[in-house]
Formats: C-alpha cells, sequence, structure tokens
C-alpha cells in the first residue's frame, strides 16, 4: 500500500492597512462582540459544516458503489453528489481558521486548477492513502481532483479508465481523494464543536483574538477567493488580460462554475449580515455592529448596494465560464471582478480598518489600496 505523504512549511503573511477618510477606529466600544461569534458559530458555521459531512457521507457512499460496479448509472450518481458537495464546501471555505488552517483544510480540498500529470503520477504510483500536505502537490488534492478523475478532458473515456488495465490504480486514487476529503472535515468538524467557549469567549482586538481573526478570514476569503481566483485569474487581471479558461474553478465540468461563485457569494453575504445557513433566522452580523457604531447609514447602503451589483453582474454570465470566456470574452467577467474590487476595498478600509479598527493581517500586493 502505498501513501502520499504532505509536509507543508506555512508562510506568514503580512501587510498594512490603510485609511480612506478622517473616521478613527473603533477599539473601546461597548458592542458585545461575542453575539457575532455566537451567531456565526451556532448559526452559520456548524450548520454549514454539518451538511458538508452529510453530503460527503453520501459521496463516499456513492465512490464505493461506482467502485464496486463501474457503469454508467452509477458514475452519473457520483458526479450528481460530487457536485452538490462541491457546492456546499463554499459555505466553510472562509473559515480557514483553527483545525483547518493548521492542516491546510483549504489547500488540499480546493486548489485549482488541477495538475493532471501529478494526478496521473499518483494513480500509476498506486496511490492508496494520502495523509498529509505539501504544497508541491497542489492541484493534485480535493474536489478539482475528483472533478477530473470523473470527467476528466474526455467525459465519455471515464467509464473506459476505471474498468480498463490500469483501473485498479484509478479507483484507489479516487478512493483515497474521497478519504481524505471524509476525515479532514470530521477533523475540522470535530474542532468546531469542541471549541465553542473558547472561540466565543475571544473578543478583544487583538490579532490572535476570534473577531479579528474571523473577520480578517472573511475578507481574505472574499478577496483572495472569490474575487481573484474564481473571476480574477481566469480574465488574467493580474497578466496580460489574456483569457484563461484553464483557470476556472470547475474546469471539467465548467457549467458549473457560475453556481459555485454564487454559492460563495451567499457565504460572504451570510456572515456580514448574520442571517442563519437555513435563512430562517437574522442574527447579529457585522452589518449590526456597524449600526451600532453610528453613522454609518452611507457605509451599509453602500456595501448592500455593491452585493447587489455584483449578484447582478454575475447573473449575466453564463452558467459555463469556459463557454463565457470563450464565446463572450473577458468583458462580463472584468465586470463582476471590477464590481467585487469595489467591495474589497469598501470591507477592508472602510469597515475593518477605520470603523472596526482591524488591521489586515495577510499579503497585499493586489493594488485594492489596502
Amino acid at each position: 500500500m502505498k501513501k502520499l505523504l504532505y509536509l507543508f512549511i506555512p508562510i506568514l503573511l503580512t501587510s498594512c492597512g490603510s485609511s480612506s477618510d478622517n473616521q478613527q477606529p473603533i477599539n473601546n466600544d461597548e458592542f458585545d462582540r461575542s453575539a457575532i461569534l455566537i451567531n456565526s458559530y451556532d448559526n452559520i458555521i456548524v450548520p454549514a459544516y454539518n451538511l458538508l459531512s452529510n453530503n460527503l457521507s453520501e459521496m463516499d457512499t456513492y465512490t464505493e458503489a461506482f467502485i464496486n460496479n463501474v457503469n454508467q448509472q452509477n458514475l452519473t450518481d457520483l458526479r450528481s453528489s460530487w457536485r452538490k458537495t462541491y457546492e456546499s464546501w463554499q459555505a466553510v471555505e472562509m473559515f480557514d481558521l483553527k483545525k483547518a488552517e493548521q492542516i491546510n483544510y483549504s489547500r488540499v480540498s480546493n486548489s485549482y486548477p488541477c495538475i493532471e500529470n501529478r494526478i496521473i503520477e499518483n494513480i500509476n504510483d498506486s496511490i492508496t492513502e494520502i495523509t498529509s500536505f505539501t504544497s508541491s502537490m497542489l492541484g493534485a488534492t480535493g474536489f478539482p481532483a475528483i472533478g477530473y478523475m470523473i470527467y476528466g478532458p474526455d467525459s465519455s473515456n471515464i467509464i473506459s479508465l476505471f474498468s480498463g488495465s490500469e483501473g485498479s490504480n484509478y479507483k484507489a486514487y479516487l478512493k483515497a481523494l474521497v478519504n481524505n476529503l471524509v476525515y479532514n472535515t470530521r477533523e475540522v468538524s470535530d474542532d468546531w464543536n469542541n471549541t465553542r467557549s473558547n472561540f466565543i469567549s475571544s473578543t478583544s482586538n487583538t490579532q490572535t483574538s476570534s473577531l479579528n481573526i474571523i473577520v480578517n478570514d472573511f475578507v481574505r476569503y472574499f478577496e483572495k477567493k472569490v474575487r481573484t481566483a474564481k473571476i480574477g485569474n481566469p480574465i488574467d487581471y493580474f497578466g496580460a488580460f489574456q483569457i484563461r479558461p484553464d483557470q476556472v474553478e470547475s474546469y471539467y465540468k465548467s457549467d458549473l462554475c457560475k453556481s459555485l461563485v454564487s454559492e460563495a457569494m451567499l457565504s460572504v453575504k451570510r456572515f456580514y449580515t448574520g442571517e442563519s445557513f437555513d435563512g430562517t433566522n437574522n442574527g447579529i452580523g457585522l452589518e449590526d455592529y456597524l449600526l451600532y457604531l453610528g453613522n454609518s447609514d452611507n457605509l451599509i447602503s453602500a456595501i448592500n448596494d455593491q452585493f447587489n451589483d455584483i449578484d447582478n453582474k454575475i447573473s449575466l454570465l453564463e452558467e459555463d465560464f469556459v463557454l463565457e470566456l470563450n464565446t463572450v470574452g473577458k468583458d462580463q467577467m472584468m465586470d463582476v471582478f471590477l464590481s467585487m474590487q469595489t467591495l474589497v476595498t469598501i470591507f477592508k478600509i472602510d469597515m475593518m480598518s477605520d470603523r472596526f479598527g482591524i488591521s489586515p493581517d495577510y499579503e497585499d500586493n493586489d493594488g485594492d489600496g489596502g
């Protein structure tokens, strides 16, 4: 039995925030910051992980069925389950802290684009288990790698690959990928379930407090994982502005791309407003903190207007981002990116730095003014 071993050394990222107006940071107000943490923990984070865990369990079952009986119906069931689970992943990727940060959960689960050669090498090497993580293996694990294995460059050839002479290796690596997602999700979910009191009581304005970390993770996720990864990279915004369809999030099932970015935007809006994961309760979120601080009506209106503008611009895109880029071009995705960029600036400068007095704790080198 071969195991795929990973070793990753985290990099400390720092940056300096800047101020856009004359507002002074609020550091000593009497707002109950724990209310944000309690609502986020009980009504957003834990329910989101519960859904992902349930969907992964179902996907694991469909994986077993396909491995044991390679046929088109079982492949169709597995593909459908993968899609549903990938969509539910969008609700948890933001919360890259605690155990998730320690095990590089986000990077293991959703680094794209796939690096096909690495996946093929792992299949040829008869890899049956993925243990820990190294950056040298980015693109060969998680949802994107599973997408490659069950859709591939030629979706009509999947049955042949899994039932052919190398079929046992393909089955083993697919199972290893799914097992790794299931195991890591269980680790992260258990960590959340066992550390509630420590998390919700850490409300001070320090670099290591729960509130500061989760607000930073929220803004970083939107900036780096949504704006840049899902939209900016495919239009090569930070390069030569040449379309790069191979950079989309779900390249081998590219008509899933719009759904993934829409789900991601829902998770961003949910955390900001404090709306519960099931949509039945409007709890305490960052918007409520702004309301408490006062003199925030214009800022809140600007944020809401920008959310609406982003949603409207996303609605104009094709479901399939590869089709969008190859037929329409980059202009409509550029509109989405620029609208997201405006919201990034509002979040980082006007809300996080100027109003909350929280400094960005991650690298900022792409010109958003933060």
